[in-house]
């Protein structure tokens, strides 16, 4: 019976040899390579030209007096899981030699990495091109004039912090809840609430900064802001799961589950 994995190997591309480690199905393997060969073939179509770097090799060109630069096998190492010398989930793609933050629309699957670099060998391969086509990252690549054509932004209206809630919810009371944070500030715990466009958002959290602002702490004391979360019933804290900094609706608290405490309302979903 032929394995489905592949065992550590070394693959020759057109862009360099890519180190295969275990346990890699082979049918990402084929996706990958086959996204490779389309970037080599698209460099014989566009105005893109190689650039070698010892065993790498890159693709340059010059948009506008401006050099952009794609990475193809770094792009492939990024979908095998490698570290690179790219941020994560971004694409390795720089003008002027500086790194540019481009990344995917959130999607289900993902799209590879080298996919969307012959997609943007392939968006960029012309004389001439979309220029709404570019991601807003790279629109220094863009003359005056181009910038002009570009669309308006959608207009959003204007969000009034603070409103009740009209989703019909039952949601836990706010001092109650402020006063477990307070109680417990270098705790982790769980919480459901009710996000400001209506959904419920779950997350494992702990307090910013072990402890809640009030209206004697300045937002500058925590964390640079220009506003005070606790004048819109919001509480600063970290996401555990993404140890990033994100806000909680203490006025929309349908579940929490906090030291020895677990409190929820009807409307609290599974």
């Amino acid at each position: 019976m032929v394995s489905i994995f592949f065992d550590p190997m070394n693959r020759k591309t057109p862009f360099g040899t890519l180190n295969i480690g275990p346990h890699v199905r082979n049918s990402k393997v084929d996706a990958i390579h086959r996204a490779l060969e389309w970037c080599e073939n698209l460099l014989a179509a566009t105005y893109w030209t190689q650039r070698s770097e010892g065993e790498s090799v890159s693709l340059v060109r010059t948009i506008n007096q401006r050099t952009v630069e794609v990475f193809p096998l770094e792009a492939a190492k990024m979908d095998l899981g490698q570290k690179t010398r790219f941020a994560k989930n971004h694409l390795p793609v720089e003008i002027d030699q500086n790194s540019v933050c481009v990344r995917a629309v959130k999607a289900k699957p993902k799209p590879l990495h080298t996919d969307m670099v012959a997609g943007m060998i392939l968006l960029l391969g012309g004389l001439d091109f979309e220029p709404a086509s570019v991601p807003n990252t790279m629109r220094a690549l863009l003359t005056p004039e181009q910038r002009q054509t570009l669309p308006l932004p959608a207009h959003r209206p204007r969000y009034v912090p603070g409103q009740p809630s009209t989703s019909g919810r039952v949601f836990l009371c706010e001092e109650r809840i402020l006063e477990l944070l307070e109680d417990h500030m270098n705790e982790p715990f769980q919480v459901q609430f009710e996000k400001r466009d209506g959904t419920l958002r779950n997350m494992s959290a702990q307090l910013e900064v072990g402890k809640l602002l009030d209206e004697e702490t300045a937002p500058e004391e925590v964390n640079p802001r220009l506003y005070n979360p606790a004048d819109y019933h919001l509480v600063p804290v970290i996401d555990l799961q993404i140890s990033q900094c994100r806000l909680v609706a203490a006025d929309r608290v349908t579940r929490i589950v906090i030291g020895e405490h677990v409190l929820s309302t009807q409307s609290a979903e599974e």
